[in-house]
């Protein structure tokens, strides 16, 4: 509106010199957030068609769901391109899930996984949902297999743990009284 007039740098000011118009205004492109996930991905260097790490597959995963899941983040006009899904399939089928079921180590040190258990529960309920086909395969089912395992051994070792606190109860009752 006005030429000689600055902003002081809050919104409020910004309406007050440029008008209404600005606050719908957007600097650059706009983009979605998939598009600025992949972005950061690609910055982190995080690719799938790179040597995969615990890091890049976390990321594959997050990208994934973001994509498939939430159709409205994968695209600015809803859908994405069926070209885009069918090279995350792809991904996941021929990299990812692969590399997942090589890299298990029978430990209960998390960090050692090649994801983790939320990440685990979260594709695999997708998976289950919507690509049973997927879900069914044997590498999948390897991991399914193992994230069972497990979550039985917590369960074990959590049993255990309360049996021992229970025991070390009765002993302090027993030579209090």
């Amino acid at each position: 509106m006005s030429e000689a007039r600055r902003t002081l740098g809050c919104l409020c000011s910004e309406i007050n010199v440029h008008g209404e118009e600005v606050v719908g205004r957007r600097v650059g492109p706009e983009r979605t957030h998939v598009e600025r996930q992949a972005m950061r991905m690609y910055e982190r260097r995080e690719e799938t068609w790179r040597r995969l790490t615990r890091q890049r597959v976390a990321a594959f995963i997050e990208l994934f769901l973001l994509s498939m899941v939430y159709g409205e983040n994968g695209h600015r006009r809803g859908r994405q391109p069926p070209v885009i899904r069918k090279m995350l399939k792809k991904a996941l089928i021929h990299r990812v899930i692969p590399f997942i079921d090589r890299r298990l180590v029978y430990t209960m040190d998390e960090s050692m996984w090649p994801m983790s258990t939320a990440q685990f529960k979260e594709l695999d309920h997708y998976l289950t949902t919507h690509l049973p086909s997927i879900h069914a395969g044997q590498p999948w089912q390897n991991i399914v297999y193992f994230f069972k395992e497990v979550e039985r051994e917590r369960e074990k070792w959590k049993r255990l743990d309360e049996l021992e606190r229970d025991a070390m109860e009765a002993v302090r009752r027993c030579l209090g009284h």
